[in-house]
């Protein structure tokens, strides 16, 4: 059990309520746009974009 204090999903995983950070996928890419966008997703360093699935989660 997790002490954090940090919100945590059904599994446990800690969530980042300020980013995206959807995983693109077969990748270890995430998305560094802000929570809740509604655009494609995108990783701000290298620049790349991948658009949006339904059911995606922070935490995979």
């Amino acid at each position: 059990m997790s002490t954090s204090t940090q919100p945590q999903n059904k599994e446990g995983w800690s969530l980042i309520p300020v980013l995206c950070f959807i995983r693109k996928p077969g990748d270890t890419l995430r998305c560094t746009l802000a929570a809740g966008h509604d655009s494609d997703h995108l990783h701000a360093y290298t620049h790349t974009s991948w658009p949006p699935r339904s059911g995606e989660k922070q935490a995979d």
